[in-house]
């Protein structure tokens, strides 16, 4: 598993939703839209809110504005697609994610390495991302996150559609993570399920570990990245790794 790069990794960014979180994606995702297009039963019906939900995402993913969050990016395409201001609809968003985004942890279960992992980036001193696909707001994420068993306080840095410009898997994303941190990027590990969106970190100049557990294969081809393994052989990659000195 070790190689002579190993000794240069000062930051682990790691994937939430099939690497630390153990997520039935299809379950989820319907369940989601059920819940959320009832609260927005008086502005729009359910199939025309489903459409322009996944519209105005897709049109995040693709933003290369970098001077707009993704959450700017997103409601300015949502609110011109159903014709209401982002402050009539505010409210709505909020009370659904403090009130019901919750029950949908019946699709979610931890993954039992999750805590090993991130334990052993402790241990070594390494700056530890959360590097979740910034399409959600924070309170989505943190509540996904805490299915896990781990915490906003186990990371210095998570992501999320409040505080990134970019998306995976643009090569954005892992750039801007990186200068968030003041880490080059050839000193980043990027570890996570999905063979597209994070393996892209490598055209920033980050190393990869695809975590084989729940792996997300997109396209028929061989995917390159410099690790492969379960979430426990990334734990024991990392214990391989000096302790990086505090200064």
């Amino acid at each position: 598993m070790s190689d002579k790069k190993t000794n240069r990794y000062e930051a682990l960014l790691i994937d939430l939703d099939g690497t630390l979180l153990d997520l039935d994606a299809e379950n989820f995702t319907l369940a989601y839209i059920d819940d959320l297009s009832r609260k927005f039963v008086d502005f729009i019906n359910r199939d025309d809110f489903a459409a322009h939900l996944f519209g105005s995402t897709a049109v995040m993913i693709e933003n290369d504005d970098p001077t707009k969050k993704n959450e700017t990016v997103f409601y300015e395409d949502f609110c011109r697609r159903i014709g209401y201001d982002r402050e009539q609809i505010e409210n709505v968003v909020e009370d659904y994610y403090r009130d019901d985004f919750s029950s949908l942890s019946r699709w979610a279960k931890g993954h039992p390495y999750a805590r090993a992992v991130i334990e052993s980036a402790k241990k070594k001193n390494l700056v530890l991302i959360l590097a979740t696909n910034p399409v959600f707001p924070a309170t989505a994420v943190l509540q996904r996150l805490s299915w896990t068993g781990l915490s906003e306080k186990d990371f210095q840095l998570v992501t999320s559609m409040e505080n990134m410009h970019f998306c995976k898997p643009k090569k954005e994303y892992y750039l801007e993570i990186a200068h968030k941190i003041g880490c080059p990027p050839e000193r980043c590990l990027m570890a996570g399920n999905d063979t597209l969106e994070d393996l892209s970190a490598s055209e920033a100049g980050m190393a990869t570990f695809l975590v084989e557990d729940f792996i997300l294969q997109r396209g028929e081809e061989e995917p390159f990245c410099h690790y492969r393994g379960s979430l426990q052989s990334l734990a024991q990659l990392i214990e391989e790794l000096p302790k990086i000195s505090n200064i």
